[in-house]
């Protein structure tokens, strides 16, 4: 970020506090950046809470394996508000909200995508827990050795930088909206610059101004810095127990007002958008997006990418293994995203009460403007030019990005005093329960793996907490630089679902299959981010073979869906003939690493090193197939039970959406 000298008119605290005063001085001390005393201190008091305990949690790390671990002392329910407050953030929300307005139900599967992916999660879970590991390079050293330990060390801070980046930039969207643009009005007169999107073809730097939702994403980034490098993974389970719930409540806090204000029907919605209740999206939808229609195969296609990668995000090995055995593990993971699915459905909800309220009747906005929106929604471009069209659609684009923030403004403060502030508090639960953990496994991915391993393996359990809290430090910053690039919640969203697929082929592979080796992994995740990148930033190349003329679509891009199917099968097969063709890992390696994945862990056992085995171990489980190369666990009647029951789950929620839009 590019500053004025601290001289130029006043220092920047000054300036700050300047600006500050105007605004109070304007409203009579009623509000302040659109919100009033009693939304501020409802906000403090959650801010409060949230120090204090970082503060207590300094006195619970001696090691790294608190800060990075939380010594693995935690409970099923403490499991189960981390796993959910980890992998649920407001960004989410806004782009559920956003989606739906764009795309009507079918904007449910920008999170959705990952509910059939959830009935693994209690497969999985256990598996993670007895690889006794501190982070998920544990696990690659372990398995393949010290080189593909460093690659995903890369892989994993890059993961996390990117999810880092995009829910900071969904939120500050929706703080902007709530301060009904104050913040803008703010960002202008400090006069800050910043970075905005790099070009890679030509490459292109410049500056433009800070923006207001860009001011809102610095003060989210230092609340979570200040707690999260003070107690580590410790801190943020605990943190996320309370700010579980405030999610929760953030998540239906404004649904039924909105449906009030639409008399609790949203039938209008058909004549409103054509075909708004269709879950697959309606045809035309592609052009609206300027992308592709939400198909079944488009599903699919965002699901199997999502599956592939979700156990390889790095916060993915702490909610797996935080907890005191497989089991809290196993629950928490399973339990904490079914919740999170059940808030993805009121949030879409919210999105549909939004098109009927804001393109109805009734409608809040001025008559131009609600007119202008719905030729979008309507996709009604008649008489108008190639460049109104595209004005059209970056209004509706724009007004989408915020539409959930500014739902709760226009609502709430008419229902009671201190519900935008609560409504805030909650929201910055969400985004903050993210990117604490982001940042402490991402930190710890570099200390452990790359720091600790190739610059000072001599060091102090002091010295390598404090690089820990310096890296945490870096990655924020990268990540502040990255959401400068993203264009809207809905493209930051897309960023995050494909990074980690790359190296997650290598993961699956790897705990079920004894073949796949060391170059296997460096060949698999440098194709397939390799295929990633070339089908994204090159399609015109792909468009001049002939046979490749159905991937794309009418704005001359590789379609998502096509583009996922390219990378996957591309880094799948280069994965298989390398495992084939290059020498196989020694058995020696491979025997113990098997050993431990299907070796139990026992309450209260010590392991004296990451991915190694207690002293007096559990039996291990039996193989489920008797073959030399296959290596899975047989499941037991809870694996099974556990296993069917999540679907049923899965088929109860979709059924439910149905006959809710229904």
């Amino acid at each position: 970020m590019k500053l004025k000298p601290w001289w130029h008119e006043h220092h920047v605290a000054c300036k700050i506090f300047a600006i500050s005063t105007r605004f109070f001085r304007k409203s009579n001390m009623s509000t302040w950046l659109g919100l009033t005393w009693v939304d501020w201190s409802v906000l403090l008091i959650y801010l409060v809470l949230v120090t204090s305990i970082g503060i207590w949690s300094i006195t619970m790390v001696r090691n790294v394996g608190d800060f990075f671990m939380g010594g693995r002392r935690f409970g099923k329910f403490f499991m189960m508000f981390f796993a959910f407050g980890s992998g649920t953030h407001s960004e989410q929300a806004v782009s559920v909200v956003a989606g739906t307005w764009r795309a009507g139900l079918a904007g449910i599967w920008w999170q959705f995508l990952w509910l059939w992916a959830t009935p693994f999660y209690w497969v999985i879970a256990p598996v993670m827990r007895r690889m006794r590991a501190l982070t998920t390079s544990d696990f690659f050293e372990a398995r393949f050795g010290t080189s593909t330990a460093s690659l995903y060390a890369v892989f994993g801070m890059m993961i996390a930088i990117t999810g880092i980046g995009g829910g900071l930039y969904g939120s500050g969207k929706m703080v902007n909206a709530l301060t009904g643009g104050e913040l803008e009005v703010v960002a202008e007169q400090l006069e800050w610059e910043v970075v905005p999107e790099v070009s890679l073809r030509p490459l292109d730097l410049s500056f433009r101004s800070l923006q207001g939702y860009e001011l809102a994403i610095l003060a989210m980034a230092a609340l979570f810095l200040a707690y999260g490098l003070a107690g580590g993974l410790g801190a943020a389970i605990i943190t996320d127990f309370i700010q579980g719930i405030l999610t929760i409540v953030f998540s239906f806090l404004l649904l039924p007002w909105l449906l009030m204000k639409v008399n609790w029907s949203l039938d209008a919605g058909h004549l409103i958008k054509p075909n708004m209740f269709d879950l697959f999206g309606r045809a035309d939808v592609a052009e609206i997006l300027g992308k592709e229609s939400i198909s079944v195969f488009y599903v699919c296609m965002l699901s199997l990418t999502a599956l592939t990668g979700i156990v390889v995000q790095p916060h993915i090995m702490g909610v797996c293994g935080a907890g005191k055995t497989e089991w809290e593990g196993r629950f928490g993971f399973t339990a904490g995203n079914f919740i999170k699915r059940i808030c993805t459905v009121a949030w879409t909800f919210i999105g549909l009460a939004c098109v009927v309220w804001y393109l109805g009747d009734n409608s809040p906005l001025p008559d131009q403007q609600r007119d202008e929106l719905k030729v979008v929604a309507q996709n009604d471009f008649s008489g108008l030019t190639e460049a109104e069209r595209k004005e059209h659609l970056s209004v509706d684009k724009e007004f989408a990005d915020e539409l959930f923030g500014r739902a709760a403004y226009d609502v709430l403060p008419g229902v009671m005093p201190g519900l935008v502030g609560l409504l805030l508090a909650s929201m910055l639960a969400a985004i903050m329960s993210t990117c604490d953990a982001q940042m402490i496994v991402a930190s710890g991915l570099f200390t452990e793996n790359i720091y600790k391993r190739f610059l000072r393996q001599d060091g102090t359990q002091r010295h390598y907490l404090w690089v820990g809290r310096a890296a945490s430090i870096v990655i924020v910053i990268l990540a502040l630089l990255l959401q400068t690039t993203f264009t809207d919640v809905i493209h930051a969203l897309q960023v995050i679902i494909k990074t980690p697929a790359a190296i997650g082929i290598s993961f699956w592979f790897g705990i079920c299959w004894r073949r796949w080796n060391t170059p296997a992994v460096w060949g698999s995740s440098l194709v397939c981010f390799g295929t990633w990148f070339f089908v994204a930033n090159y399609p015109d190349l792909v468009a001049q073979v002939d046979s490749l003329q159905f991937v794309m679509n009418k704005n001359g891009q590789v379609n998502t869906a096509w583009q996922i199917f390219m990378y996957l099968t591309a880094g799948t097969l280069a994965g298989i003939v390398l495992s084939f063709i290059t020498p196989r890992i020694s058995p020696e390696k491979l025997n113990y690493f098997f050993r431990l994945m299907r070796t139990p862990v026992r309450l209260g056992e010590v392991v004296a090193n990451p991915c190694t085995l207690p002293e007096d171990p559990l039996p291990p489980v039996p193989k489920w197939f008797h073959h030399p190369d296959i290596e899975i666990p047989r499941p037991t009647r809870l694996d099974v039970g556990g296993f069917l029951l999540s679907w049923c789950i899965v088929g109860l929620i979709i059924a439910g959406v149905v006959w809710l839009a229904s």
